[in-house]
């Protein structure tokens, strides 16, 4: 596996286990994806690839037509709590 794939996968580990932190500790049930990204050290480019895919697997939903507005589904909160298996 290439360094870059290696990347790509941690930025996708980090931010849904951020985003299932932040759900879980009582805040908003929809966040701000560039906001939560930010906070990783994610750019806004990496933030909508990792929400585009974390989306097509069915672990976040995004919300509204602007900005990256996201919730973590039922799926990706079993997902981070299996620990990915």
């Amino acid at each position: 596996m290439s360094d870059e794939m290696r990347r790509r996968r941690e930025l996708r580990r980090r931010f849904l286990e951020r985003l299932y932190e932040q759900s879980e500790g009582g805040e908003s049930e929809y966040l701000d994806g560039y906001e939560l990204a930010a906070e990783l050290g994610i750019t806004r480019q990496d933030a909508e690839r990792v929400v585009r895919y974390h989306e097509d697997h069915g672990f976040v939903r995004k919300s509204g037509s602007h900005g990256l507005t996201v919730r973590i589904t039922a799926q990706g909160i079993d997902h981070v709590e299996t620990g990915g298996e």
